[in-house]
């Protein structure tokens, strides 16, 4: 994939993002914040043995990410019933226009508030909230999503905590999958799924690296697909 003038390059979060969000039928998909569209791609490829008619929408506001997107889908072997759209616009524009509802909405945000910036602003857009702050995701996901959608997003322990006291009343989580580096250190990434519906939540977790710090076989098992 082309991700070489992407804001964010192709990294760890993005793959597990699309590896671990469960597909089923879903025909109509969001990726809020593509970048190069790695997370669009990998959700098409799970989703290419569903017959039904597939759009797959990524949206980001970084024009040199949509060119490397773009440039991809002269690459990518997708389905003939699969269509792949990236627009260069931001999602708050975006869900003032659009009319459907999405099965599917997926984002590997900006998370960084209120720290310190990069003198690249190409890489403070990437990595920094404040074109995309959290309530501004929320509120586009709470006009997009389908009555039966879900919702997921990668984010650190405590962003997603604050995330969590946004959509609290309007989003209910149903997904958790807590991330570790290795065995012995502490949770750094949880990928959240969300829906309008109130019920029990699945819980799992990950170990990315043995203590040697080769990839674990539940990570290799998890991105098998993805990678070459």
């Amino acid at each position: 994939m082309y991700h070489e003038n992407s804001a964010l390059k192709i990294g760890t979060d993005a793959v597990l993002l699309a590896a671990a969000v469960p597909v089923s039928k879903e025909t109509l998909v969001l990726d809020i914040g593509c970048g190069c569209g790695v997370i669009a791609y990998c959700l098409a490829w799970k989703l290419r043995n569903n017959k039904e008619k597939q759009t797959i929408i990524g949206v980001d506001v970084d024009k040199n990410s949509i060119n490397d997107a773009h440039k991809s889908l002269l690459m990518f072997p997708k389905a003939n019933h699969q269509d792949l759209i990236f627009k260069n616009q931001s999602v708050q524009d975006f869900s003032q226009n659009y009319q459907g509802k999405f099965d599917m909405i997926v984002s590997n945000p900006p998370f960084f508030c209120q720290s310190l910036k990069s003198p690249s602003a190409v890489k403070n857009l990437s990595k920094h909230n404040d074109e995309l702050p959290f309530s501004e995701l929320c509120s586009a996901v709470e006009k997009l999503l389908s009555p039966h959608g879900r919702f997921f997003v990668i984010l650190p322990p405590q962003e997603s905590e604050k995330l969590y006291q946004i959509v609290e009343n309007k989003l209910f989580i149903n997904y958790q999958l807590k991330i570790q580096p290795t065995p012995n250190k502490p949770v750094n990434r949880i990928v959240s799924g969300f829906s309008f519906s109130n019920h029990d939540i699945e819980n799992q977790k990950l170990t990315l690296r043995n203590d040697d710090n080769s990839l674990s076989e539940e990570y290799l098992k998890l991105t098998q697909d993805f990678y070459l």
